[in-house]
């Protein structure tokens, strides 16, 4: 599953960015350098064969977790640096395989973390730090981008609570989540998130092999009757719209990174390889158009991390400036990641296109971004609304005092 190369990411392309991170100390890189060598640890010890995918990768995200629990230090980092050494682990895990994008962090659970009654919030911090996983339930057949026209509807249980009755598409994680964060219209139509355990009556899941992205099952979720009471939801009845954009403007630099991690490991692969075959004398050379190649998707490859690493700490600090950012960086970091992915396995001939080939694979899941947590055109097209739409119209950020969300490395 790995990228078939020396574990090389913290030297190669995190080093070099420390004069412009001033708050990445030698603490800090130690930490993600560890997470490396953990994840580097754990791979070779969870072999592939004779497993599931994601049987594979939940036990993956559980034994680090294991290690993270045994780490004696504590960090008391300001949000700012939290959130960028949350987004550089990403970028850490991308680089060994884009499946593990989940291996680290609360992920979606993130919003249980920050909108749930202080009951919720401690009961999944728990399950959170045990390696348990959180899906989320937003998107149908209509599309994800947007959630104002989701038919998913709850109506009043005479008994107390609501049920809820609709239909999911493209949900990830769609075996392995431990719960989902449901998106559904109240009975006075608005926008509402719930958390549903996995196992809660009237749950169906409907899996779809996806041709990139596979590494996690993925499908739809039929809810039917799905009994959730007010102590399951998350920002309060009616506060799903705010959930949702407050916690993409988090998630989605690090969605950025992780794609942008993977891109670094196909780069760093290609390298080694050509830099192999002209060593052993099996290229005379390398071909200018080539050293172009190399040259230019490094360059972008580290000006769009830069760009995600600025997002994340936007949303950090409350900028009014983070969602914008956050749209505009994923789109921008991810079409980065598939345009390095469509010209680097070039440089390596037809060994790039084998069905086992870590770069074909690479590939793949890349292809399949450029549609989950927002397709690209629509992230711009709202990025450009409010670079045209006067100041003063824009409201100031919801500040959220809930705190207690784990750091991902």
């Amino acid at each position: 599953m790995a990228m078939n190369h020396t574990t090389t990411c913290i030297d190669q392309w995190i080093t070099p960015l420390r004069p412009v991170l001033p708050d990445l100390t030698d603490r800090h890189l130690a930490r993600l350098a560890g997470l490396e060598a953990g994840l580097t640890e754990i791979l070779a010890a969870t072999p592939a064969s004779g497993a599931r995918a994601s049987v594979r990768l939940l036990a993956v995200r559980r034994r680090l977790a294991e290690r993270v629990r045994t780490d004696s230090q504590h960090s008391s980092d300001a949000a700012e640096t939290k959130a960028m050494n949350d987004t550089l682990a990403g970028f850490v895990c991308g680089f060994h395989d884009l499946d593990l994008r989940d291996a680290v962090g609360p992920g979606h659970g993130r919003m249980i973390l920050r909108h749930g009654t202080e009951t919720v919030r401690r009961y999944w911090r728990a399950r959170l730090a045990g390696g348990d996983l959180v899906g989320i339930a937003a998107s149908e057949r209509h599309g994800g981008s947007r959630l104002q026209e989701i038919t998913a509807r709850a109506t009043v249980r005479p008994r107390g609570g609501w049920w809820i009755n609709g239909e999911k598409c493209w949900v990830s994680r769609l075996t392995e989540s431990a719960a989902f964060v449901v998106f559904f219209k109240n009975p006075h139509n608005k926008i509402t998130a719930a958390v549903v355990e996995a196992d809660t009556p009237g749950l169906e899941r409907g899996p779809i092999v996806p041709s990139g992205l596979a590494g996690w099952d993925w499908g739809t979720l039929a809810l039917t009757d799905v009994h959730v009471s007010e102590h399951d939801l998350l920002g309060g009845d009616g506060g799903g719209l705010t959930v949702f954009r407050e916690h993409f403007a988090a998630f989605r630099p690090l969605v950025a990174a992780t794609a942008l991690g993977t891109a670094a490991g196909a780069h760093t692969q290609v390298a080694t390889t050509l830099t192999a075959r002209t060593a052993t004398g099996l290229l005379p050379r390398l071909r200018d158009t080539t050293l172009v190649t190399l040259g230019r998707t490094h360059a972008e490859i580290n000006a769009a991390l830069l760009s995600s690493l600025a997002a994340a700490r936007l949303t950090a600090s409350t900028s009014p400036h983070a969602d914008l950012w956050s749209r505009e960086v994923k789109a921008h970091a991810v079409d980065t990641a598939h345009r390095a992915l469509q010209e680097l396995p070039l440089l390596v001939g037809a060994g790039g296109f084998r069905a086992d080939s870590t770069l074909a694979k690479a590939r793949a899941d890349i292809g399949g971004l450029l549609y989950a947590d927002g397709i690209h055109d629509s992230l711009l097209r709202s990025a450009g609304r409010t670079l045209t739409t006067p100041p003063a119209a824009i409201p100031p950020p919801r500040t959220n005092t809930n705190t207690g969300h784990p750091a991902a490395a």
